[in-house]
């Protein structure tokens, strides 16, 4: 463990600690401060988040917004930026056409950068229920199944909490089952993202 990441898991201890002690405090400016000391790119990218965080509990969701650009436009290949902007419309300041539009930029570097691929498509399915935008649905749903994940690249597993909400009859069963049966089969292999397949399918 080098000294700045002890540093920096210190400093999220503490700011886990005053959100215990008093939820209704903004933590905003003390993060600010301590954005304002030398850190590394990737530590400092971790307390911008916590920032983020920190906004969209006090409800200050332009000062997200524009935190949130920032980070798209310091590095604009990078799928999780957008991502996380696709979910600040979509959960805080709601706006279901520009999550979509987010969205779909955080797919569209996925495929090149190779990592949120699953988490992305996730929420695009969310936002086209939401949307009611079937004919996006079934297209996520089948981009889904198909998917072929490398390991190693940071993602999650691929998630099913939105199926049960799509409406019958709205998209192609098939396409429901395949995606199903695609996450049956990860789940016989224990699948993981970080190692790949852990168990042989009997």
């Amino acid at each position: 463990m080098t000294h700045m990441q002890s540093q920096l898991e210190n400093a999220l201890m503490g700011l886990r600690d005053l959100r215990q002690r008093d939820r209704a405090l903004d933590l905003s400016s003390h993060i600010e401060a301590m954005l304002r000391q030398a850190w590394p790119d990737e530590e400092s990218s971790v307390l911008r988040g916590e920032l983020v965080e920190e906004l969209h509990r006090h409800n200050r969701f332009a000062e997200a917004e524009s935190l949130l650009i920032s980070e798209v436009e310091h590095d604009p290949a990078e799928p999780y930026h957008s991502l996380a902007l696709a979910e600040h419309f979509h959960y805080y300041d709601v706006d279901l056409a520009k999550g979509i539009r987010h969205i779909a930029q955080a797919i569209a570097k996925a495929k090149v950068d190779g990592k949120f691929m699953y988490q992305a498509l996730g929420i695009q399915a969310r936002l086209a229920i939401e949307d009611h935008n079937w004919h996006l649905l079934e297209s996520t749903l089948h981009d889904l199944a198909a998917y072929e994940h490398t390991p190693g690249n940071a993602d999650v597993f691929p998630e099913t909490d939105f199926v049960p909400r799509i409406p019958v009859g709205v998209v192609s069963p098939d396409c429901i089952h395949a995606y199903a049966s695609r996450v049956e089969y990860l789940r016989s292999v224990d699948y993981s993202t970080l190692h790949g397949v852990r168990r042989s399918n009997p």
